[in-house]
């Protein structure tokens, strides 16, 4: 499972990564997590004072702060260690009131050099059932991967208005999901972003992927664009990849990359009433079917089988 490894620039004396910007505001506090060499005890505001866990840089972190999370150490022959903590984001304030000084909180992953593998960033592994809860709005994560075969979930954005908001504004830029567990919305969410991310399936190829579910909030307004999902084990995916339920308002899809088939058939399945756009999906399928993208009323254009034959499958 590999991470695009993107070009690092400054500004300010501030590292930026990836394509969103967001967390190079020189305003912010910047913490830094060093699993390997950091300790707990440390206030994490440099490199060589950095935190030992990600639980504790964001517990002491507030509002739009951003982390820095270390890679941790390459062994020859055994690979990359991996972080192996469940870590839970809480808010600690009324959202609606505008007080929530946990949200819009950053988790960036950083690559350190040199390794002979570098890309592949850091590395999060989760011991019981979700490796990430977010409990609180506007939580950005960029350049890591999460390892979550046997998980519930990889990332549980707890969303049950008016008390928690964990899928506002929520967004994940160049990170993977292998295994089982799925990023997943109970609760809705509202302009939530996956972009530029993969998801690989369990080894024998159990899918977990991207589970939006409208319940007591809606799927409003998400974007999931530039996403690969990818067999387990050159296994066949077990099933469809992106799953809603209950209205998805104003959804954009687009350039979604489907490199083994669905032993289901199906790829997408929003089922309810929908809007919004399905666009350039290439499916790993000798013939997409009516029934392989269900999202009923988004608009299709341009998806594809591995024919290169353009089908109309939105049912």
């Amino acid at each position: 499972m590999g991470l695009t490894n993107l070009t690092e620039l400054q500004v300010s004396g501030v590292p930026v990564f990836g394509e969103s910007g967001r967390y190079s505001s020189p305003w912010a506090s910047h913490y830094f997590v060093d699993g390997d060499n950091g300790s707990d005890q440390n206030n994490g505001l440099t490199p060589s004072d950095a935190i030992k866990t990600i639980q504790r840089a964001v517990t002491v972190a507030t509002g739009g702060d951003v982390i820095y999370i270390r890679q941790k150490a390459y062994t020859n022959g055994t690979g990359f260690s991996r972080y192996t903590e469940d870590v839970t984001m809480n808010q600690n304030g009324a959202v609606a009131a505008g007080t929530d000084l946990a949200a819009n909180k950053s988790l960036i992953g950083v690559t350190q050099r040199p390794v002979p593998t570098d890309f592949l960033g850091v590395r999060w592994k989760c011991t019981t059932a979700t490796p990430l809860t977010i409990n609180t709005p506007g939580v950005h994560l960029e350049n890591i991967g999460f390892f979550v075969e046997g998980a519930t979930y990889a990332i549980n954005l707890v969303n049950n208005a008016p008390t928690t908001y964990g899928g506002t504004g929520f967004s994940m830029y160049n990170c993977a999901v292998k295994g089982d567990g799925k990023v997943y919305a109970g609760y809705g969410c509202d302009e939530l972003q996956i972009v530029h991310c993969r998801f690989q399936a369990k080894y024998d190829g159990t899918v977990g992927g991207i589970n939006l579910v409208g319940s007591a909030g809606q799927v409003k307004r998400p974007i999931i664009r530039d996403v690969e999902f990818i067999g387990g084990n050159a296994n066949n995916m077990s099933d469809a990849a992106i799953i809603g339920a209950a209205p998805w308002y104003d959804a954009v899809l687009r350039e979604l990359y489907f490199t083994a088939e669905s032993d289901t058939g199906v790829y997408i399945n929003i089922t309810g009433t929908n809007t919004g756009l399905v666009a350039n999906v290439y499916c790993a399928s000798a013939d997409i079917g009516t029934a392989s993208i269900v999202a009923s009323g988004m608009f299709g254009v341009a998806c594809y089988d591995d024919d290169g034959i353009q089908a109309a499958p939105i049912a």
